[in-house]
């Protein structure tokens, strides 16, 4: 049988909870709320003469600037690069083919980080390209995290106007950095469709014994006689950005734009430089070497041997020549002009160079007949030989004793 609660009783324990609710209410710490924040865009546009894009994304703030084809980055017009040939970018590209300068994205990327990774976001991109009007440089600025998604789409619609993307180093960085924001954000990218040219590749095989790291300010020394003022360091960017997030200060992020607009426009001048350097007759013997190793490496000795020959004699007693006359002497015994490749032997076996004295040493046994002459210069390897080297040495070593045994007369 069940028991029904007094009335009053009820009343009672309703009461009591309605107290103790109160004493909770009243004395239970109050949190601070955390003020709202700001949603407008920040006032950069004054400040970074830009204007802000709406998209179908967002707002996007992009800066437009208009140079003439004839300005002149450093010693070069820009307008240069629209006078190679389809067949003159292949070759200096190593590519089967190549579109027209005028179909080309000049690119380059400022981001939070140097070690790329989908940590790192890309908080300035610059694209150059040719115009009906001039060349244009536009630069998409990631001015509110938030607003990633819309800059990378507006990018990448941009991208696709084009057939071929002209890089610095950008195959390990620019475009992995960029497709993988593209993929966090789950837009596509445009790179698959496009060819990509990046002149860090060019610019090592023809310069990387004169310029250490081949960094872009110093190509940028050497082929456009181009010395920056006042430039923001890359490794000082992140820190300026962070600083304009937290801060709002944007005036320095100027000279990130600036930097980000230089290296855009070095990729033009240094596009130029390399196809006039590998179509010209008239080089600086340092060129003429350069040149002559990449006709080499392209497969055509023939172009390059008359550009060794030639730079050689001017290059004696530097760094050039060090690197340059062994590879000359390779390509005359491989032609069949032994004579030119054994004074080139002698003068390196002179300096210390032992593939020298190893060619040296075949050459007086196997075709100048002269035992005694190889057995000197196989002795002189033989002090400092190791490992395989010093096997083989001492396998020539006897073999020229026998035979100068049999040659000896009774």
């Amino acid at each position: 049988m069940l028991r029904r609660s007094r009335p009053d009783a009820v009343t009672a324990d309703t009461a009591l909870r309605d107290r103790l609710r109160h004493a909770v209410t009243q004395h239970a710490p109050v949190r601070p709320q955390a003020p709202p924040l700001p949603r407008e865009a920040p006032p950069i546009a004054d400040i970074l003469r830009g204007d802000w894009h709406q998209t179908a994304h967002g707002p996007v703030f992009v800066r437009d600037q208009w140079h003439a084809v004839d300005h002149a980055h450093g010693a070069v017009p820009l307008g240069d690069a629209l006078d190679i040939s389809e067949g003159e970018l292949a070759r200096l590209l190593g590519a089967p083919a190549a579109p027209h300068a005028s179909r080309l994205a000049f690119f380059d990327i400022e981001t939070t980080g140097l070690s790329g990774g989908t940590g790192t976001y890309v908080v300035l991109a610059g694209l150059g390209s040719f115009e009906p009007d001039g060349f244009r440089m536009r630069q998409y600025f990631l001015a509110d995290v938030a607003q990633e998604r819309a800059m990378l789409a507006m990018l990448a619609e941009d991208l696709t106007r084009f057939d071929g993307i002209v890089t610095y180093n950008g195959r390990a960085f620019d475009v992995p950095c960029v497709e993988a924001r593209l993929t966090l954000a789950r837009l596509p990218s445009p790179y698959p469709g496009m060819a990509h040219f990046d002149l860090l590749q060019p610019v090592r095989r023809l310069y990387r014994h004169r310029i250490n790291g081949c960094r872009l300010a110093e190509v940028e020394r050497r082929l456009l006689r181009l010395e920056r003022a006042d430039d923001v360091p890359g490794w000082l960017i992140p820190q300026l950005y962070f600083d304009y997030l937290r801060a709002g200060r944007a005036s320095p992020l100027r000279g990130v734009m600036r930097h980000n607009a230089e290296d855009v426009l070095s990729l033009v001048g240094v596009l130029a430089s390399l196809t006039r350097l590998l179509s010209r007759d008239d080089l600086d013997p340092d060129d003429a070497a350069a040149v002559a190793r990449w006709h080499e490496y392209a497969g055509e000795p023939q172009r390059a041997m008359p550009l060794y020959r030639a730079a050689l004699p001017w290059l004696a007693g530097g760094d050039d020549w060090v690197w340059a006359a062994p590879r000359h002497a390779a390509l005359c015994k491989r032609a069949g002009e032994r004579d030119e490749a054994v004074a080139l032997w002698h003068q390196l076996w002179a300096q210390g160079d032992r593939e020298a004295g190893i060619e040296l040493a075949k050459h007086f046994e196997h075709h100048a007949r002269d035992l005694p002459a190889a057995e000197k210069v196989t002795s002189a390897l033989l002090v400092r030989a190791e490992g395989a080297e010093r096997i083989a040495l001492d396998h020539r070593a006897a073999r020229l004793r026998r035979k100068l045994a049999l040659a000896s007369p009774r």
